[in-house]
C-alpha cells in the first residue's frame, strides 16, 4: 500500500508542464545597399553650423575676404609721414671709384639694378654688418654679403641682383653703428653700379668733437701758464734772492698785485720741494698758502719777506726772499 502511495505521488511531480522560456529571434544584418545610401545621404547633406540646427547657407559667388584694414586718423597720419619721408628728394653725388653718395637720413635711397648685372652698397669703412639684411621681395632678388680691406678699414659690402626687369620692393640693413632703409628697382638695362653714402650729421659731430678737443688743449695749455702772464703790465719783479743752492733758490720772483711767484729751476721737478714760510712784522715765520704748478709756487698773498727751508736742523739749506726796500 505504500509502495503504490509513493508511486503515486511520483507520478504527479512528473506529469506537471515546466515553463519555457523563449528569446527574441536575432535581428537580421544590414543590407550593403542601404549602409551605402546612408553614407550617400550624409555627404549630401547641407553643413551644419556649430551649436545651430540649421543647416548653414552656402558661400555666395561673389563673396571676397578682407584685404585692407581702415586706418584710423592717427594711423593715417603716421603712414603720411613716413610717406613725405621716402618722397623726399635725395639727390645723389658722384663719389671716388664710381660710387653714387646718397647723404644718410636725407630720404630714402634708390638703388637701381638690371638683370645680367651686378649693384654693390658699401657701408662706411670699419662699420659691420649685423644680422641678415631683410628684403620685401627674396624671391625674385638675390642678396649676399661682401667685405674689402682689413682691419678697421674693412668695408661691407651688399651684392644685389635682379632676376628680372619691372620690379620694386625695400630694404633694410643693420649694422653696428645705423640702419640703412633702400628702395631697390630693376630695369631692363639702367643700373647703378656702386652705391655708398656720405654722413653729413656725423661730419658735423666729428667736426664739433674736434673743435671741443682743440679747446680743452687750448684751456689746458693757458692753465699752464701763469695767470700773472696775462697781465704783464701788473708785475712787479723787484725782488732779492739770497742764501741756499742754485736747485733750491728761485730762478725769478714777482707778483702781479695780489699773488706772488717763486719760478723755480727745472730741477725742483725731481727733487724734494722746499717749504715756503712767510716771515711776519715780529720776525716769526709762519705757514702760507700756496700751490706748486709744475716748477713754480704760487702765493696767495703779497708778502714782504719769505724763506724756503729744505730740510731740518743745522743742515737745513734756506732761501731768504725779500720785496725790495721791505730787506
Amino acid at each position: 500500500m505504500k509502495l503504490i502511495l509513493l508511486f503515486s505521488v511520483g507520478s504527479l511531480l512528473l506529469a506537471q508542464p515546466v515553463p519555457a522560456t523563449r528569446n527574441p529571434p536575432p535581428a537580421a544584418l544590414p543590407n550593403m545597399q542601404d549602409i551605402a545610401a546612408g553614407i550617400q545621404a550624409l555627404q549630401q547633406a547641407e553643413p551644419t553650423a556649430p551649436g545651430l540646427d540649421k543647416p548653414a547657407g552656402p558661400i555666395p559667388k561673389d563673396f571676397k575676404p578682407r584685404s585692407d584694414v581702415p586706418l584710423s586718423p592717427a594711423a593715417a597720419a603716421a603712414v603720411l609721414t613716413s610717406q613725405q619721408w621716402g618722397a623726399q628728394s635725395n639727390t645723389p653725388a658722384a663719389g671716388p671709384d664710381g660710387r653714387v653718395l646718397y647723404s644718410y637720413g636725407a630720404g630714402m635711397p634708390t638703388v637701381v639694378c638690371a638683370p645680367l648685372r651686378v649693384c654693390i652698397v658699401e657701408m662706411e669703412p670699419g662699420e659691420k654688418i649685423v644680422g641678415e639684411p631683410q628684403i620685401g621681395d627674396s624671391v625674385r632678388w638675390n642678396v649676399a654679403p661682401a667685405v674689402y680691406g682689413e682691419g678697421s678699414l674693412a668695408t661691407a659690402l651688399i651684392v644685389l641682383k635682379p632676376q628680372g626687369p619691372g620690379l620694386d620692393t625695400n630694404m633694410l640693413i643693420t649694422t653696428d653703428r645705423r640702419a640703412y632703409y633702400l628702395r631697390l628697382i630693376s630695369k631692363p638695362t639702367d643700373y647703378v653700379a656702386r652705391v655708398a653714402f656720405a654722413y653729413p650729421d656725423d661730419d658735423r659731430q666729428r667736426w664739433q668733437r674736434h673743435l671741443l678737443e682743440q679747446r680743452t688743449s687750448e684751456e689746458a695749455t693757458s692753465a699752464k701758464v701763469l695767470p700773472a702772464m696775462i697781465a704783464i703790465e701788473k708785475m712787479n719783479f723787484d725782488y732779492r734772492v739770497t742764501g741756499g743752492t742754485t736747485q733750491i733758490r728761485p730762478v725769478r720772483v714777482f707778483d702781479d698785485g695780489a699773488k706772488t711767484y717763486l719760478q723755480m729751476p727745472p730741477a725742483i721737478e725731481h727733487m724734494e720741494a722746499p717749504v715756503l714760510l712767510v716771515i711776519g712784522t715780529d720776525g716769526q715765520s709762519i705757514m702760507t698758502n700756496y700751490r706748486v704748478q709744475q716748477q713754480t709756487y704760487i702765493v696767495d698773498r703779497l708778502f714782504d719777506r719769505a724763506r724756503l727751508v729744505l730740510g731740518s736742523g743745522k743742515k737745513a739749506q734756506k732761501v731768504e726772499i725779500s720785496r725790495a726796500g721791505k730787506e
